[in-house]
């Protein structure tokens, strides 16, 4: 009550120019954001987020700590770059490119291909991944970093 009184009060009064705007249109970081929940070889799941445009395993290695480094393995393409296996639920598989020699290296990785198994590194994330959930795949232990 005593807000509108102080309003009504000031509204002749022009404390901004008009050409300064209060508020700002411009895109900010939280517009690229999108949370992904990842369930563990163990079952617990684990809330991340992460900008569109980012990898699924660049996601997986900066959250490292949280999800233990055996879930990440060298790649097949080797060269240093790390790679992952998840499961992706069906409604997200159309989104993600499948390259013609996959299912050879997810059999290079992995002990066990299912048909919804994806490489982590061939998952681009956008906004339309927001809240989308994938459970990790247990890798050759000898492989991993």
């Amino acid at each position: 009550m005593a807000l509108r009184c102080l309003l009504r009060q000031y509204q002749g009064l022009r404390l901004f120019p008009q050409h300064i705007r209060c508020s700002s249109s411009a895109p900010s970081i939280y517009d690229r954001m999108v949370q992904i929940t990842v369930v563990d070889v163990y079952g617990q799941r684990h809330v991340l987020r992460a900008l569109t445009g980012h990898t699924l395993v660049d996601v997986l290695q900066e959250h490292s700590e949280l999800l233990g480094s055996e879930e990440v393995t060298e790649s097949p393409e080797g060269r240093g770059v790390v790679e992952c296996v998840v499961s992706v639920p069906n409604e997200f598989l159309e989104q993600i490119p499948q390259t013609k020699d996959y299912l050879q290296q997810l059999r290079q990785i992995t002990p066990s291909v299912t048909s919804n198994c994806r490489l982590g590194s061939k998952i681009i994330l956008t906004k339309e991944m927001n809240d989308m959930q994938v459970a990790m795949h247990e890798v050759y232990p000898w492989r991993t970093i």
